[in-house]
């Protein structure tokens, strides 16, 4: 997870560091929330992760279907134009 307005680390790291683990042939999931900081500020963001963490440990732990997110999942080319279905 990383905010793309990151002060304290360049949200360029955060890319460059889920790049080098894809790289290196590892499943890495980014989550990226335009015009966060250094952790969530927004109540819709943090409900949001709190979901996704929910979905992510149930799908790894629990054996459940991956959700959506984690099998297409969104560019973040595009990420702002595309909505996702509650």
């Amino acid at each position: 997870m990383h905010g793309t307005a990151d002060p304290t680390v360049s949200f360029s790291e955060g890319m460059n560091f889920y790049n080098a683990l894809r790289y290196n042939g590892k499943d890495a999931t980014l989550l990226a929330y335009i015009g966060e900081l250094h952790g969530l500020r927004g109540l819709a963001n943090r409900k949001d992760l709190t979901i996704r963490y929910f979905q992510f440990f149930d799908h790894y732990f629990k054996g459940a279907p991956a959700p959506k997110w984690m099998t297409d999942g969104v560019p973040f080319i595009v990420k702002e134009t595309v909505k996702e279905p509650k």
